[in-house]
Order: C-alpha cells, then sequence, then structure tokens
C-alpha cells in the first residue's frame, strides 16, 4: 500500500477517534473491601465508566441494565486491575460483585441522554433532538427566518448518506420540521446543519 495512503487513512482514523472521545467523561469506581466507592453516581450517553482494583478479588457484574444496553461480567483482580464500560443507552445501571453480593457489594449508576442540541442564543435558537435517536429526528428554529436550510448526514467514516432541504421536510408545528431515519442502521452518525450567512455546525448522534 501507498505510505501516504496509508499515513492519511491513519491520520482520518486519528481525528475520528479524538472527535468521538471529546467532552466524553471517564467516572472511576474503586473495587476494594468489599465494596464499591463511590457505589452510585451520574454520568451521561457516551461516558466511560471505569471499575479500577484496589484490593482483594471481586467481580463487576450487571444485574439490572436499560433495555438495547450490553451486559458485562468481568473479575476485579490484581492480575485483572481494570475494566472499562462504555455507556450507550440512557437509563439506570446495577452491578454487583458475584462473591460478596450478599455483604452488599453492590451499586448503580444513572445514565443520562442528552435530550437535544441547542445552537446559537435566546432569539435565534435551534434545536435538534432525540439523542440518541430511533426512527426520526425532529428540528426546530425558534425564529420567523431560520438560520440553517439544508441539513445533511454522514456516517462514522465521513460518508454522506443524507442531504436535505429543511424547508422539505415534514412540518409538525411553525417552527418544527421531522425528519425520517428510520432506515439508518444502529450506529453513530454526523449531522450537519448549514444557512446562508451562518457557520455550519456538526453534531454527533447516536441511532439506538
Amino acid at each position: 500500500m501507498d505510505k501516504k495512503l496509508l499515513f492519511r487513512s491513519g491520520f482520518s482514523a486519528l481525528l475520528v477517534i479524538l472527535f468521538l472521545n471529546a467532552g466524553a467523561a471517564i467516572h472511576i469506581i474503586q473495587v476494594s473491601s468489599n465494596q464499591f466507592n463511590p457505589n452510585s453516581t451520574s454520568v451521561n450517553v457516551g461516558d466511560t465508566v471505569r471499575f479500577s482494583w484496589v484490593s482483594g478479588n471481586h467481580t463487576t457484574t450487571s444485574v439490572s441494565i436499560p433495555n438495547g444496553a450490553a451486559t458485562w461480567d468481568s473479575p476485579m483482580t490484581s492480575s485483572v486491575s481494570q475494566f472499562d464500560y462504555k455507556v450507550t443507552v440512557a437509563g439506570t445501571y446495577g452491578y454487583k460483585c458475584t462473591p460478596h453480593a450478599g455483604g452488599g457489594m453492590v451499586g448503580t449508576f444513572a445514565a443520562s441522554g442528552t435530550t437535544g442540541i441547542d445552537f446559537g442564543g435566546t432569539i435565534n435558537l435551534t434545536s435538534l433532538y432525540p439523542n440518541p435517536f430511533i426512527n426520526e429526528l425532529f428540528i426546530e428554529q425558534g425564529n420567523e427566518q431560520p438560520e440553517y436550510t439544508q441539513i445533511s448526514i454522514s456516517d462514522i467514516l465521513g460518508k454522506q448518506i443524507k442531504s436535505i432541504s429543511i424547508e422539505s421536510l415534514s412540518v409538525v408545528s411553525i417552527s418544527k420540521r421531522r425528519i425520517d431515519v428510520g432506515e439508518l442502521p444502529k450506529g453513530i452518525y454526523f449531522v450537519t446543519l448549514k444557512g446562508n450567512g451562518v457557520k455550519a455546525k456538526t453534531i454527533r448522534l447516536i441511532k439506538e
């Protein structure tokens, strides 16, 4: 393979990884002395919950999770000292240490999903939601002369899948329009809003 092409491909992949990680947080839960510390916390969709071993022989094992979320079951020992769980679904997660759950070694974390993303100030306000989404998205522009006129959707590799005039979308109300995205497979997408005389805005959305 051409070295220049290989470099460009690797650099593009690195940019995607950096973009996806921007704004995400890592929440550390220590595993020691028959307890999780903290044993209750709040996170956001897209964050990582990191279980970090301190002492003893334990596990981190999911007990109750939101629909669509991945289960997990990992030992936490001196030889397996870290386990990362990427949060992709909003809701409450319950987990336990299998050998010590009877002694109260359990924990929870609550994940909040971004309900919408706002652009602009209090007068020219544009919202795109929900996030995560399933079969449809909604865009609201809170003024009589919307600043954005075009919306495009690209996959995680940057390939454009859709480009739509906002004016052509199904009307829900005076300022609200519906975007049908039922045909898109589950995954991560970049949505770009463009308009005349305004800076384009690109955000990341997740389809479940």
